[in-house]
């Protein structure tokens, strides 16, 4: 049946499914991250916990679509998860899809520049989690990471967001 529906263009179920929950599960995530973060990196604090909310939950889609890229479905089938998690990022904020497109612009825009750097020859495995990071840390604090803390905050949220959503569809 599941041959089937791939071979006539009908979503499998589970990755409706799947594709329905990326956006409550980002923002789960987001909102129970809060407290982990804050306890090692108490500067975290001072940020606007609904600004937080946004920002992760944006993070957390990007690394699920992003990995679309990634897993051995058909166009048509691709297609059909982005516009359910389009729709599903708009209900919740309007200009939901801008935020992720910035993400998105930012992130390759990082990767170029840190796949130049020596230690990204040596050992690309933070590659995208740190440019992810780098998003995220920037649009929490207004500007590039300028402190220890913020620094080590990069590969904190990048990691964490990766981990958590990069085999978001390999569950379906």
């Amino acid at each position: 049946m599941n041959l089937l529906r791939r071979l006539f263009g009908t979503l499998d179920r589970n990755l409706t499914h799947e594709a329905r929950n990326l956006v409550p599960a980002a923002q789960v995530f987001a909102t129970s991250s809060y407290t982990t973060v804050t306890n090692r990196f108490p500067n975290v604090c001072d940020i606007d916990l609904k600004h937080w909310n946004s920002i992760l939950t944006i993070g957390g889609v990007f690394v699920g679509v992003s990995q679309l890229n990634h897993e051995s479905l058909s166009q048509h089938t691709k297609d059909s998860i982005l516009d359910i998690v389009s729709a599903a990022v708009t209900a919740w904020q309007t200009d939901g899809s801008n935020a992720i497109e910035d993400c998105r612009q930012f992130v390759d825009d990082t990767y170029e520049r840190f796949e130049s750097l020596p230690e990204y020859k040596r050992d690309p495995q933070f590659l995208f989690s740190d440019s992810l990071g780098s998003w995220v840390v920037w649009n929490l604090f207004g500007h590039a990471p300028s402190t220890e803390d913020e620094g080590q905050l990069v590969r904190v949220f990048g990691g964490m967001l990766v981990n958590s959503f990069m085999y978001w569809w390999r569950k379906a």
